[in-house]
């Protein structure tokens, strides 16, 4: 009997064992089961759609940025073509990254012009790895550009216009210094535009430059004739009293606990750099056709009271203060004067813009806008069409302004240029027009 409760101890404890074995089987199994679940719903990386899409076009040389949702450990990118594979890149990195840059060189990297496949292999760790095949295409050849015609000797603080034609479809640009201005597409691989030349037009040299749908780049230096213009400068008083009745108001509880001296550098330094800052916003949204006719029209039976690049040093006392540049003209007539639309374009701004008080901007195509500022009256809406000539507002001394007049503004590209250039019927067709019409 003893004998017999051995042996069937031992069986117990044996079957025991058993079952022990098959639960922990079955854990392993469910575990590697919930595992692999986990890999295939979202434990590997993935590449994003913004990626893939650079990816699908390389140039003679581009930096890509490929973003991943989760850090990757190591990534490799191979190409295929004509039969042979090449490595493009290789990393390994310490700390896992969601976002890996990398420069490729096509030409370096013996890549020929049509398409490659790509085959990308990236890993976060072990068995969390994905790989992508896709098809790109090598774009190594650049635009071919050719200059048409342009404004020889345009003036300093003036405007420039410009005609290329590009041999595929590309974005122009007209370039100076770090500045770049857009041409217009207008058919038949033609791009034109107008350009502002900056007061800083003296630094940098002018480019023209086309970039193709695969990001390659052709730049082409223009020799330009630049005109100097000696700007006029003014010494300004300011007083208590100025302050008092314009600024103060102006800065609301902005002006609060600032003495005389700091609430005028706020509105004449903070304030400026704002809005002028947002009349190039503004300014960057034209359209692409011309929709203005022969020369700007004046504020009729106005004297000019200041002019275009007048440097303006502030005082306080015997104590310079400030300093600023007047970029546009200043026109006085009665108070309250009705002001003509000086050409046809389409109400881009209507409201107040601070130091320029309330304010109208019509767009005239091509980059070409004109600004209204200091309004005591607005009378169109923005995304109105109006008509050479046509009524939009009233004098006032809405915003820094010493009195009733109207701040006149002639845009291109964001960036006020001397309007007395565009109130000359013969410049525009000499400057303008002629280049425009050029083949």
């Amino acid at each position: 009997m003893r004998y017999r409760y051995r042996l069937e101890k031992r069986k117990a404890k044996r079957l025991g064992f058993v079952r022990l074995i098959r639960k922990l089987a079955i854990a392993s199994l469910v575990l590697i089961m919930f595992y692999l679940l986990f890999l295939y719903t979202g434990g590997r990386p993935y590449l994003t759609e913004d990626s893939l899409r650079a990816l699908s076009l390389i140039p003679t040389e581009k930096t890509y940025t490929l973003g991943f949702d989760r850090p990757i450990k190591t990534i490799k990118i191979h190409a295929e073509q004509d039969g042979q594979k090449r490595e493009l890149y290789y990393a390994s990195f310490d700390q896992p990254t969601n976002k890996v840059s990398f420069t490729l060189k096509a030409k370096d990297l013996g890549l020929k012009d049509g398409q490659v496949r790509l085959t990308l292999e990236f890993s976060s760790g072990f068995l969390l790895n994905r790989s992508y095949s896709l098809l790109s295409t090598v774009d190594a050849q650049p635009p071919s550009l050719r200059v048409v015609a342009y404004t020889q000797s345009p003036s300093v603080g003036g405007s420039l216009a410009l005609k290329v034609k590009v041999d595929e479809e590309a974005q122009a640009w007209f370039l100076h210094g770090e500045h770049r201005y857009r041409l217009y597409s207008v058919g038949e691989r033609y791009h034109l535009g107008i350009c502002p030349i900056r007061l800083d037009a003296s630094q940098g040299a002018f480019r023209v430059e086309a970039v193709d749908s695969a990001g390659n780049i052709f730049r082409q230096e223009l020799h330009i004739n630049l005109r100097e213009v000696k700007f006029k400068e003014d010494r300004i008083n300011i007083d208590d009293s100025f302050v008092d009745r314009v600024v103060y108001p102006l800065l609301g509880k902005e002006g609060e606990g600032l003495s005389t001296v700091d609430a005028f550098r706020r509105i004449n330094e903070v304030w400026r750099s704002r809005d002028v800052s947002k009349i190039k916003e503004v300014g960057l949204k034209s359209e692409p056709r011309v929709m203005w006719e022969g020369a700007f029209i004046q504020l009729p039976n106005s004297k000019v009271f200041a002019g275009y690049g007048d440097v303006r040093h502030y005082f306080y006392g015997a104590q310079k203060i400030s300093e600023s540049r007047h970029m546009g003209f200043d026109f006085a007539s009665v108070e309250r004067a009705p002001i003509p639309a000086s050409n046809s374009g389409v109400v881009v701004f209507a409201g107040n813009l601070g130091i320029y008080g309330n304010v109208v901007i019509i767009d005239h195509g091509m980059g070409l806008m004109s600004l209204y500022g200091h309004l005591s009256e607005v009378s169109v809406k923005e995304g109105q069409f109006v008509k050479k000539g046509e009524i939009i507002g009233r004098t006032g001394a809405t915003g820094l302004a010493l009195g009733d007049h109207l701040h006149f503004g002639i845009l291109v590209q964001g960036y006020e240029v001397n309007p007395v250039e565009w109130l000359d019927a013969k410049w525009i067709k000499n400057n303008i027009t002629s280049v425009f019409d050029a083949k």
